[in-house]
């Protein structure tokens, strides 16, 4: 009899290889493509205000050690945390047809990730939890949450706040990506966990993960398990937060005991989920994988951060707001421009979990990724091979050295900033080759991949798979950024070939594994397409 299937067997069959691809449909099924907005038919909506006065906090204060005057929690200021953290950021239309950008990245702008609303009862708003609509940016009402409930849950956490869980609908992307689309959701899972914690800290609140909480809490709180969904189109539990909308003078508990969870769990679910295709088409290894990484309630996942540091400054004073809701993805990079040493730094800076800083202090367990950066135009910097230790342990250098190439130089870049040259050479065209040959890996200032142990991580703890892509999106999401503030842009790379990274690094027993790419530079914009108001179709009606 053979072994149990694992997580690792998974992530072994959806490799991309230089001569085979992971398997996917292999042409695009435009008659199923899903739809990208969840509706519960006959769940009351209750619509959120857009945003009237925003807080004009520059963009680098997001990250101070003390977050920004809280705002009062109501309907107002939840309508900006979604504002900011998952709505629609714009329209695109080019050729006749049109589409919404969201203020979080997404796999092929296709946006699996769902999220949940465990609100107590506020101003215009009552107790209950709600499904977030991004087009219409309104809450749908799915359970109603009595008056002891919602005290029981601002008792445990020590004040107001709410909680949020997100989740995820794997047909989203498995259409267009067949097997390999259980990675990118969790990666887009990331993304967004990232952006709910810089929305909340625009507000001047906080969120804490609640690593101790098990999947089957969170779908029993969300109704999931009460709910009929349409074949292939159900939602998978991934995470949960508090968000406190005060400021906590002690630790936040970050598990879900029982008697918080109980009492949601035999409550009645309003509105039907509307079918997101007309023949969703299955992909078995989906589930399975998926079941490999479920989570059980445990303790508190560590988080183990880094000390605080002022060695890269921020950018510039541009407001926060602007930052967050412009974000977008290059298609394009000019290859004859430059980025400063200063603005690669302060970009670098932002991916390291700093000790009380946003999004990274919200608590997922970790680090454990670190970044292998090809740098190409960066001006004072040679181009070449870089580390990235994004570990507070001050061994992960002499831990990793010995199982890399002999030749790598492993020379400190700056006093007291955790950047290492391993060599010094034009890495353009290997960048471009382990990231499926796409020239944008390489015409950019520098390329990013996100490795980390991976069978070290998973093997006494399966569901951690999940959480090492969860960690690299929400690099992926502060790399858009940083790149947003300094006037260049960014570009997630999710096509990669996964052992042609270690093979560069010299490590053939994989112990390392590449989870996400990335790339930054100066973008070549497509004067094709013409860009519309995000809520404009709300305005009209």
């Amino acid at each position: 009899m053979g072994r149990d299937w694992t997580i690792l067997d998974y992530h072994e069959a959806t490799k991309h290889h230089f001569h085979r691809y992971a398997r996917s449909a292999g042409y695009m099924d435009w008659q199923n493509q899903p739809q990208p907005f969840r509706f519960f038919e006959g769940a009351k909506m209750v619509r959120l205000p857009l945003p009237d006065d925003i807080p004009d906090l520059p963009y680098a204060d997001l990250y101070a050690a003390v977050p920004a005057a809280h705002r009062a929690l109501n309907l107002h200021t939840l309508g900006d945390f979604f504002y900011h953290s998952l709505a629609i950021s714009a329209w695109k239309s080019a050729g006749g047809s049109r589409w919404a950008l969201r203020v979080h990245p997404s796999s092929g702008n296709l946006h699996p990730t769902e999220c949940y609303l465990i609100a107590p009862a506020v101003d215009g708003l009552a107790g209950g939890v709600y499904h977030y609509n991004a087009l219409g940016h309104a809450l749908a009402r799915r359970i109603d949450l009595p008056a002891e409930i919602c005290s029981a849950w601002r008792d445990h956490f020590s004040g107001d706040g709410f909680g949020l869980a997100l989740s995820t609908i794997f047909w989203r992307e498995s259409w267009k990506y067949g097997e390999r689309a259980f990675r990118y959701c969790l990666l887009d899972a990331g993304h967004a966990a990232a952006a709910i914690a810089i929305a909340a800290r625009l507000n001047g609140w906080q969120a804490h993960c609640l690593s101790g909480a098990g999947d089957r809490q969170i779908a029993e709180i969300l109704g999931f398990d009460r709910t009929v969904w349409h074949s292939l189109e159900s939602e998978w539990p991934e995470m949960i937060f508090w968000i406190s909308a005060v400021p906590q003078a002690s630790a936040i508990p970050r598990t879900l005991p029982e008697h918080l969870v109980r009492p949601l769990a035999t409550l009645p679910v309003s509105g039907r989920p509307e079918p997101l295709s007309r023949k969703p088409n299955p992909w078995p290894i989906i589930p399975r994988a998926a079941a490999a990484t479920e989570k059980e309630p445990t303790s508190a996942l560590v988080f183990d951060p880094m000390p605080q540091s002022d060695s890269c400054p921020g950018s510039g004073s541009r407001r926060a707001s602007d930052v967050i809701r412009n974000r977008r993805s290059a298609v394009s990079y000019d290859p004859d421009k430059h980025i400063a040493a200063d603005t690669f730094f302060a970009i670098l800076e932002r991916t390291l979990p700093r000790a009380a800083r946003s999004p990274f202090e919200a608590g997922l367990p970790g680090p454990a990724v670190h970044l292998l950066l090809f740098v190409h135009r960066v001006e004072d910097i040679s181009p070449g091979l870089y580390f990235l230790a994004r570990s507070a342990s001050p061994d992960t250098v002499s831990q990793w050295r010995p199982r890399c190439r002999p030749g790598f130089s492993w020379q400190p870049v700056r006093p007291d900033f955790p950047l290492f040259l391993l060599q010094s050479a034009d890495m353009s065209y290997d960048a471009m080759a382990v990231s499926c040959h796409q020239e944008i890996a390489g015409h950019g200032a520098f390329a990013v991949a996100m490795v980390a142990p991976l069978t070290a991580t998973v093997a006494e703890r399966p569901f951690m798979y999940r959480h090492l892509h969860w960690e690299c999106g929400m690099i992926g999401q502060m790399l858009y950024l940083e790149a947003e503030a300094h006037g260049i842009r960014g570009t997630g790379i999710g096509c990669f070939f996964d052992d042609a990274v270690a093979d560069l690094m010299g490590i053939t027993d994989g112990s390392l594994n590449s989870l996400y790419h990335f790339t930054i530079g100066h973008p070549v914009e497509d004067r094709r397409i013409t860009t519309l108001p995000a809520y404009h179709h709300l305005h009209a009606t």
